[in-house]
């Protein structure tokens, strides 16, 4: 179980990398948030689009030949985006190119929330490990950034992008050869058709999903403008990190303090309390404000993310509990890619502060239409 932890916390940290060094590389050579958000939204697209075909495979055939086969192709695409880039490639190429990096994008979160009831027992066990795993998530995005800062300042993005690709190989194929991942296999046969979107409560969760994502695609554009506007382009990564502090904590008491208690409620919630830890960003006027409110603004992150994973794996219908996790993180990945595109639009017309009260106002509505549908999850 260890190396499947470490594996998969190797080959997830460029989640926490790859936007952030492409909005940083893309602006560097061509001198246009614009054109960083659309290339930035195109690899954050095609991950969202992918993820769930590469995870209805996964129920069909099982883990490791997706996830080398997407790796593969992940690692390839990388290396041909940086050359385009630095031979000054059009940003229709390197918009093309982001794309094909996103979609082989390994499914290492569905695969490692899959095999958590085959490993585990215990109900809350199961829940512990959800929440763990939400842990790790906000691990990536505290190293993830941080990581592409040091390597800004010390070498380029383009290294930075290189360095999340290498990561990526290295933990999948660490993740990939141990036997749980080689072994497991889906169960039924209800993979087709609508497959998991039949499900009337899985569409509630990727509403709340879609309005996270919104939510981290605005970060990942308005917090570089807010740096760049203050000379210091290490500040957006130490302030991403910064909010995944508190999301770190914020998953610390969701695992101590949840068990026992209705996942479906605990899920309502968070849902409705993101909008309002998030609202205060939109408000910062110095960098010290901006730090003090990013962990506040992602206490609320990681336990909405555990409570989202269980009950996508609860509502799921038989057979499709890979490609269930996948279509969370496919709305998720959707709405960064919102978010990313329409930040860099409104951050050229109107500023960064401008951009990030358009994010908070499109997932204030995500937790409306979300408790709108409360009955599908509770």
């Amino acid at each position: 179980m260890p190396a499947l932890v470490a594996g998969s916390l190797a080959g997830r940290m460029p989640y926490g990398m790859s936007a952030l060094a492409l909005v940083l590389f893309v602006q560097g050579q061509k001198g246009s948030y614009v054109a960083a958000g659309m290339v930035a939204a195109a690899g954050a697209l095609a991950a969202g689009l992918a993820l769930p075909l590469l995870g209805r495979i996964v129920d069909r055939i099982g883990q490791t030949p997706v996830l080398l086969g997407s790796v593969a192709l992940q690692v390839v695409a990388a290396i041909a985006l940086v050359g385009a880039g630095l031979t000054g490639a059009p940003v229709g190429v390197l918009a093309g190119l982001a794309a094909l990096t996103g979609a082989g994008t390994p499914p290492l979160s569905p695969c490692l929330r899959g095999l958590w009831p085959m490993l585990l027992d215990d109900r809350n066990a199961v829940r512990t490990a959800l929440a763990l795993d939400a842990l790790l998530i906000e691990a990536v995005f505290i190293g993830g950034p941080l990581l592409v800062a040091g390597l800004v300042a010390v070498a380029s993005p383009q290294v930075a992008l290189l360095a999340a690709a290498g990561l990526s190989l290295g933990g999948t194929l660490m993740f990939a050869v141990q036997p749980p991942s080689r072994t497991w296999r889906g169960e039924g046969t209800g993979g087709r058709g609508l497959g998991a979107l039949a499900s009337p409560g899985l569409r509630t969760l990727l509403v709340a999903a879609l309005g996270m994502g919104v939510f981290f695609g605005t970060l990942e554009v308005a917090l570089p403008a807010f740096a760049d506007e203050r000379a210091s382009s290490g500040l957006a990564g130490v302030a991403l990190a910064a909010l995944a502090c508190g999301s770190a904590a914020g998953g610390l008491l969701y695992g101590a303090r949840s068990g026992g208690r209705s996942v479906g409620r605990l899920f309502l919630a968070l849902a409705a309390a993101l909008p309002l830890a998030a609202a205060p960003l939109a408000l910062v006027d110095s960098v010290a404000a901006l730090l003090a409110l990013a962990p506040l603004a992602g206490v609320v992150v990681a336990p909405l993310t555990a409570a989202q994973n269980e009950l996508a794996g609860s509502v799921a219908p038989a057979g499709t509990a890979t490609e269930a996790y996948a279509w969370v993180l496919t709305a998720l990945v959707g709405g960064v890619a919102a978010g990313n595109a329409v930040a860099g639009a409104v951050v050229e017309a109107a500023g960064w502060r401008a951009a990030l009260v358009v994010g908070c106002g499109c997932t204030a509505v995500s937790a409306l239409a979300v408790l709108a549908r409360r009955r599908t999850v509770s």
